[in-house]
């Protein structure tokens, strides 16, 4: 795995720093020459994290003043519950906007299809979306439908509704799904979308989606932007067990709060 790019190793120090509370808000930060000599690097490496911060909404670069922290908070990480299910997938959908990357009707690959459990050369809708919230990507997801389902909305209406929006106006009925969670580094195509480093870590899920039947309506496979994302899973204790274990609550027919 190739290391992360310098900028972003310094980035990450200065954005602890700040959040941490070495920088207040309106601190003025140390200047590029006295940056780049303290790091042992170049003015053009410090300015490429500079800029990175200002996207997290952490800094601003003011006239006379030079650059002032205004937040030491960056932007609100979008927050996954698993305590409710189809409707936590819809208010994601209403407040956040996706751009729609790829839309066709294709064979999917074999693992897929298998998963699905797909007849043979069978199509299915395959779909790539990038997720905004506050105009920051967080999300690239990749998705199949079988091709019945995948018939009934255009990709327009993907791009004006939530997936589990619109299996639900063509009368399917999800009602569970069976999830991976994962860390995955980020690769040469999801890098740039997500506005991290090639190899920066990413968090990752894998979810079959089932109606009542058991009929896998929905493959989704997203990577997540590892600052503007995060599960939040609210625990029980499992009276039944004298280990003391713990489990999820209201964990049957759950799906999380994200975007499918």
């Amino acid at each position: 795995m190739a290391a992360a790019p310098l900028y972003h190793a310094i980035y990450s120090q200065l954005r602890a720093n700040i959040r941490e509370g070495h920088y207040r808000p309106y601190d003025t930060l140390p200047g590029e020459n006295e940056l780049a000599r303290d790091y042992g690097c170049s003015r053009v490496t410090i300015r490429k994290a500079l800029q990175n911060l200002a996207s997290d909404g952490l800094i601003e670069r003011r006239q006379g003043r030079g650059t002032v922290v205004v937040n030491n908070r960056a932007i609100d990480p979008v927050r996954a519950e698993v305590t409710g299910f189809v409707e936590n997938l819809l208010a994601m959908g209403l407040r956040t906007r996706v751009d729609v990357l790829h839309f066709a009707f294709e064979r999917p690959p074999e693992r897929i299809a298998e998963t699905m459990g797909l007849p043979p050369n069978t199509q299915g809708l395959h779909t790539v979306r990038l997720r905004f919230y506050k105009d920051m990507p967080f999300s690239y997801s990749v998705a199949w439908v079988p091709e019945e389902i995948g018939q009934s909305f255009s990709r327009a209406d993907l791009a004006a509704q939530p997936l589990t929006q619109l299996l639900r106006r063509a009368g399917i009925d999800a009602v569970r799904a069976h999830q991976r969670i994962f860390a995955k580094s980020a690769d040469t195509i999801v890098a740039p979308l997500l506005g991290v480093a090639v190899g920066s870590p990413l968090l990752g899920i894998e979810r079959r989606v089932e109606d009542r039947t058991g009929r896998i309506v929905e493959y989704l496979y997203v990577l997540y932007h590892p600052e503007r994302y995060e599960f939040e899973i609210t625990m029980e204790s499992d009276p039944s067990r004298n280990d003391g274990a713990w489990q999820a609550a209201g964990r049957e027919d759950m799906l999380p709060e994200d975007n499918s």
